[in-house]
Formats: structure tokens, sequence, C-alpha cells
């Protein structure tokens, strides 16, 4: 790169982690294994923290959790062919909810890569899979270009759209030698927009009637912007699920995460300009209800990922910036608003959220749900985290849960695998040891990677996994049921939780009552160790006309 640096010789597997370093990665999770083994020998040198999951995807998932919460990416090392595959859900999660994860992936020998001599751990193309799942890839064929190709990978997590970058190496460069510099990290900015645009955006936002803004993940660092344009010009917020907590969704102009719904559907119909901020205007916010909205009015997208602002709806005016530059600017340019509109607006978003609070579509078990989210509400922190499995119980949280701050609630939005909630909460509770984690998961997602709660015992994680046990994949069975189809497949049995929790090293409680889990929730709080809250979707909690 430069010429005046200070270098340090070395090989490449440590020249990675001395990289990582420098760009404060400071966590892998990874299960070590004969192709990475090179990067051991300098890695107890090095300051990071290893940490083992029991299996590769939950590794992925927990670098998935550990980036969400801290807001920096962590890394997931694997190991060539299985430890790949086997992590390939979790960093696709990581790709479609554009959360940054660093991957090192190892390979064969270079001699043997493609050629299929049936070398251990050999897949046909490695390569082909890995382009699937991550934004950025490279397969590392000449040492000295480690340098380059590392700051191209942070590169394209930090000013692009944040999503995984993958770096693979065949397992006979990790011991060559290399020269790296000694201080290596690049000071990387996002794009901001151009003042052109921001003067007819601030043009058109001032002399709108009825505005909405409609705020995604891609704008979870720009919340005190949302917040100050919706109050300056009294603009109603509603956000998609990877959205939640952008503005807090107990602010007289929040609308939370209410897009599935008829009733705010009726209002982004009804609006004169949609402000639309970081988000796909993907299906995925709309399946609780799978009904569909139409943006009459003049649609303004802003978005760091140029392929987005076309996307699902065409805008107006489509805006290439980091959401909080552009806001801010627009913020400049829209000069003081008008109280009457402000007033106005407080009175919308009210009667639209007790429209939407009342309206048929939320489950039919929904009933249930709420006063369970209720609790957890209550006896959490305003920045705890929570990270949900798809499970009925989460579905009706991603709408309900009053969400009061950014990055607080994790679901597997985009991508909809299931046993995600475990695995991240683990990496989210060793990226954030001081703020409150909770795991919320289903009797048939918890199956998926349950032996991670062996990872986060022996590492003394602070956890409350909280279980809705229907006996069921709950979701397919009843729409399985609504579509007079049999219902084969997902009556399911399930074991003692409680005893398998327990044998893991965990503590385990059955939940009867709401004053009995806002009780148990504190004293799970005080553990070094994960606490089972199973609770049964047929308790006699649920029994009367409300839920004790």
């Amino acid at each position: 790169m430069g010429d005046d640096k200070q270098v340090v010789e070395t090989t490449v597997a440590d020249a990675i982690l001395r990289l990582m370093e420098s760009y404060g990665i400071d966590t892998i999770f990874s299960i070590p294994g004969v192709h990475t083994v090179d990067f051991y020998k300098s890695l107890p040198e090095r300051r990071i923290r290893h940490v083992t999951p029991r299996h590769e995807q939950g590794g992925a998932f927990m670098a998935y959790g550990y980036a969400f919460a801290t807001g920096r990416p962590a890394a997931c090392m694997l190991i060539t062919g299985p430890g790949v595959l086997n992590a390939a859900t979790g960093i696709a999660e990581a790709y479609s909810d554009s959360i940054p994860v660093f991957v090192i992936a190892a390979n064969n020998l270079r001699g043997e890569i493609g050629v299929g001599r049936g070398a251990l751990h050999e897949t046909k193309s490695q390569s082909a899979v890995q382009e699937q799942i991550a934004a950025f890839t490279h397969t590392l064929l000449e040492p000295s270009n480690i340098e380059e190709v590392f700051h191209r990978a942070m590169s394209s997590m930090e000013v692009s759209r944040p999503r995984p970058a993958l770096i693979e190496v065949p397992r006979d460069l990790l011991s060559s030698k290399v020269a790296v510099p000694v201080e290596q990290a690049l000071q990387l900015y996002r794009p901001g927009p151009h003042p052109d645009v921001i003067s007819r955006v601030s043009s058109m936002l001032v002399g709108a009637k009825r505005p909405i803004m409609i705020v995604g993940g891609g704008a979870r660092s720009a919340s005190r912007e949302v917040l100050a344009l919706a109050e300056e010009l009294g603009i109603p917020v509603v956000t998609t699920n990877t959205g939640k907590g952008i503005l807090p969704e107990t602010h007289p102009l929040s609308l939370g995460s209410s897009l599935p719904f008829p009733p705010m559907h009726r209002a982004i119909e009804d609006a004169d300009v949609v402000l639309a901020v970081g988000t796909e205007l993907s299906e995925t916010d709309l399946l609780y209800t799978c009904k569909s909205y139409r943006i009459n009015g003049a649609l303004i997208r802003i978005d760091i990922d140029p392929r987005q602002l076309t996307m699902n709806y065409l805008p107006r005016v489509a805006m290439l910036s980091d959401a909080k530059v552009a806001l801010q600017a627009i913020i400049d340019g829209c000069g003081d608003g008008d109280a009457d509109q402000r007033e106005i607006a407080r009175r919308r978003v009210a009667d639209i959220r007790t429209s939407v609070e009342k309206d048929a579509g939320w489950s039919s078990e929904s009933h249930k749900h709420k006063p369970i989210l209720g609790a957890i509400a209550a006896a959490l922190d305003p920045n705890a985290v929570i990270c949900a499995d798809s499970t009925q119980l989460a579905y009706t949280g991603n709408h309900f849960f009053p969400s009061k701050e950014p990055g607080t609630w994790l679901f597997p939005n985009g991508y909809g695998t299931l046993g995600s909630a475990l695995p991240a909460a683990i990496g989210a509770k060793i990226g954030c040891p001081d703020r409150q984690v909770v795991a919320i998961v289903g009797d048939g997602s918890f199956l998926y990677t349950i032996e991670e709660l062996t990872s986060a015992v022996e590492n003394e994680v602070s956890l409350p996994v909280i279980l809705w046990n229907n006996r069921a994949y709950g979701e397919i069975r009843d729409a399985m049921i609504a579509s007079d189809i049999p219902t084969v497949g997902v009556d399911l049995y399930t074991p003692d939780f409680q005893m398998i929790a327990t044998g893991f090293g965990c503590h385990a409680v059955q939940i009867e009552s709401l004053i009995q889990l806002t009780h148990e929730l504190k004293e799970a709080f005080k553990r070094n160790r994960p606490t089972l809250l199973q609770i049964d979707n047929d308790a006699a909690m649920f029994s009367g006309a409300g839920v004790s």
C-alpha cells in the first residue's frame, strides 16, 4: 500500500488477525479445525476473544447477534467445506437483514481446489456458495494481497449497505510469510446527498399536508434525526420490523411497526408525501396479515444501496446517501415547522393507533401473546436487546412490543430462518455484557440450536430464554387449517425442555402467571448462566377471560 509505513513480517493467518485488531474486531466465533489451526498459533497474542460455539450455524448467528447489538462486526471463522456450509444459513440471514459479519473461510490447498481428488472437506465449488450469502467475497491467491483485500472487505461493510464480507484463504497460504503495516485501519466514510436533491426534498416535505415517514433498519444510526424531523414538521412515523425503536414506540408521532394492518395502509394511501428511509419496502414486513398497500402520493426514497432506490415502489425522488447525513441535511433545509401541523399529526397518529389495536388482523392467539409481551416490556430496561425467533409469540411481538430504542429487537425478518434467537442472544450478550439480553424461542425453533446452551454456560452468559411452547410448527399448522390442507408434519412431539436445560447446566422454570414471569425475569438477570422460562400456550393462566 504505502511505502512510508512501519511494517511487520508475519504469516498470512497472523496478518488477518492483526488487521482485524486494527479495525476493532475483538471477537471470533469459531470451532477450531485442521484447516484453521494456523490462526491459533498467534491468537493468544492478539487482543481478540475466542468463543467456541457447538455448531458453525450457531457461530454465524452469534456473530450476527453481536454485530446487531454493538453496531460493530464480529468475526466468524470456518473450516473448509462442512464448516462453511453449516454456517451458510446464519451468514445468509445476516446478508438479508443487513448485519455486518466478517467471515474467514479456509479452503483446500490451491492445487486441490476444483480438481475433485477427494481431499478432506472438499466441496465442488465452495466459492459459488459463498457468493450467494455475502456482499463481498474474495479468494486469496497471493499473500501480498491480503492487506488490500482486507481493506476492501471492511469498506464493503462500513461504507455501503452493511452485509457480510468473506475472505477465503487456501490453507497452504495461511503459514506463508507476508509484510503488513503495523497501523493498518483506514478512515472510511459513507456518502452524503447532493445539495440540489436536499432542496427539492425539503420543499416537498414543507409543503406536504399529510406526510408519512416509513423508516427501516437502514436508519438505525439516524434515530435522533428521525425524531427531530418528525417533531419539526409533524410527520407520523411507521417503522419496519428491522426499524423498531428508531422512534420510540411510545412517542405521540410513532405508529410503531404497524405496516401489515389495513388502518395503516389507508393512512399511507392517503398521504400526499411518503418519505421512505433505509427500507426495502418489501413483503416481509407485511406477512403478519399478508395484506399490501399502495403509495399514491409522491414517494421520496433515501438508501445507501443504489439497487433499493427503485425496488418494489418507484420514487418521485431517489437519494443515494447515508440516512443520518441525509436527514440532517433535510432538517437544516426545512427550517421551522408549523405548530398546527404538528398537532394535526399527533391526532392522526392517535386515531390510526386506536384503529390498529382494534383491527381484526391480529392472530387468533394474540390475546395470549400481548399480556406476555407487556410483562416482558415492563420488566426490561429501555436498551435491553431481545433476540426473537420465528415463533408465534415473536410474530405478534414484531408489531406489538413497544421498542423504545433502535437496535433492541432482532428478528430474522428477511431470510426467515428458524433457530437464530438463542445463539444471536449469546452473541449480543458477549458484545454488550452490561445490557440486558433476552431470547424468545419456540418449541420448534429452539431445537435447531439448543446445543448452544453449552456455549452460553461455558462463557457464563446471563440470559433469560423465553420458550413459547405450542407443541407444533404453529404458524404453518394454522395456515394449513385455514386453507383446508391436512396438517401433516406440523404437530410435534416435544421433549422435556426443562430437564434438557438443567442437563446443560442452566436454570429452568415453568411459568404459570404474569407475576411469576416478571419475578423470574428479574431473577434470571442475577445468574451467570441461562435461565429457561417455559410458557405453554395451553397453560391455566390463559383459560379465563383475561391472562393472570
